[in-house]
């Protein structure tokens, strides 16, 4: 997740792209908390129908960031189903931004890893809220221990401010996180690196996209996956990050 420090304004009305205003900031600190399995079960839980662990060696695709991340976690099945949900913060304006974050992973993974939306929640694999508030990201996600599978993901854009390059970068951003990457870069030149320029569009490295073709592995290379436990109740995990001026 990415997450400025305070400065913006939050706008009265939901905005339109050319009313956009820019706005040029650097966060110098950041700390990183990333709680993973460790967290709780998930109330009423569920079943895995023979979820499986994929057996793929970190450097299969170099240079990556694989080891630097917590975990890395996977979708069984593309396309993942996302629904953008229709509270009082939503704005169509802010979707179309947020899938242009999205697209920059999909113009170099499709068709093996792809999206479809949706206008049911039910259906909803990764839900998508805005956060008028502030303007950082969070991604909270469920997913099988023993396979590494994702059940599903919540994903929060803060979009105060209202500065267009900001929203789509904290949506690339947090769409990492949710198709698996659950962690952060320490290379600030990469799209996972927890902070960024305000206004300086963050673009996939070669170790961004090394490190997501890591995660999905089965899907660019001839190895197998192993099975995972037949019957096990998914957890929760929040990625976090905290950022400021030393």
């Amino acid at each position: 997740m990415l997450y400025p420090p305070a400065g913006y304004i939050i706008p009265k009305q939901r905005p339109k792209i050319k009313d956009m205003p820019m706005k040029r900031w650097l966060v110098f600190g950041w700390s990183v908390v990333i709680v993973l399995g460790l967290v709780r079960c998930v109330p009423g839980g569920g079943t895995s129908t023979g979820s499986q662990q994929i057996v793929c060696s970190l450097d299969a695709f170099v240079p990556n960031y694989a080891r630097e991340v917590q975990k890395l976690l996977r979708w069984e099945q593309f396309p993942v189903r996302v629904y953008f949900e229709r509270d009082a913060h939503y704005s169509p304006v802010w979707q179309t931004i947020a899938l242009q974050g999205f697209d920059q992973w999909i113009e170099v993974f499709n068709p093996h890893i792809r999206y479809e939306v949706v206008d049911d929640p039910a259906q909803a694999q990764i839900t998508v809220r805005f956060n008028p508030a502030n303007a950082d990201g969070r991604v909270d996600f469920e997913y099988y221990p023993s396979s590494g599978v994702l059940v599903k993901a919540e994903m929060t854009i803060g979009v105060r401010g209202n500065n267009t390059t900001d929203i789509r970068s904290v949506a690339a951003h947090e769409f990492g996180h949710a198709l698996g990457i659950s962690g952060h870069s320490t290379d600030p030149a990469d799209m996972m690196y927890p902070t960024y320029v305000s206004n300086v569009p963050l673009q996939l490295t070669q170790r961004d996209i090394n490190t997501l073709k890591t995660a999905y592995c089965h899907l660019f290379t001839n190895r197998g996956v192993s099975r995972g436990v037949p019957s096990e109740t998914p957890v929760r995990g929040t990625i976090r990050c905290e950022c400021g001026r030393p």
